[in-house]
């Protein structure tokens, strides 16, 4: 009886060893980024105009990408240009065929027109997709 309790104990440390790393393989991005094989993207709506808000509010926009190519899509980074502008993404490769949504909150620190850039790094062969947020803000 004692054998089968080890081959059963052998058979769910093997199996939670599987489990743990594909968890771990997608969830975490490569250190080499850079010698990820190459992909391509279709982002359907790069800029996304939020129209007139309040300088209290923050609106939030929502990118959509997806990987056209046959690699999977690592995003390594989204890029800002100033802290008014907070993106959220889920960190996990995506794989061919399926899409990530990029959530950008937008706070106004100033009134008036405003277009603020958010750059997206990741392994295609252009390397920075820029994705463009416009609006008014009044009092």
């Amino acid at each position: 009886m004692k054998k089968n309790h080890s081959i059963l104990f052998i058979a769910l440390m093997i199996a939670s060893l599987g489990v743990i790393t594909t968890w771990f393989a997608f969830t975490t991005q490569p250190d080499n980024f850079s010698n990820a094989p190459l992909t391509t993207i279709e982002i359907p709506r790069d800029s996304i105009n939020l129209k007139t808000i309040r300088y209290d509010e923050q609106p939030r926009a929502t990118f959509t990408l997806k990987n056209t190519g046959t690699h999977p899509l690592l995003i390594k980074d989204v890029l800002t240009t100033c802290g008014c502008t907070n993106p959220r993404w889920e960190k996990r490769p995506v794989l061919p065929g399926q899409t990530r949504e990029i959530i950008v909150t937008f706070k106004p620190n100033s009134l008036g027109r405003f277009t603020k850039t958010i750059q997206v790094l990741c392994n295609t062969t252009l390397k920075l997709h820029d994705l463009k947020l416009e609006g008014f803000v009044t009092e």
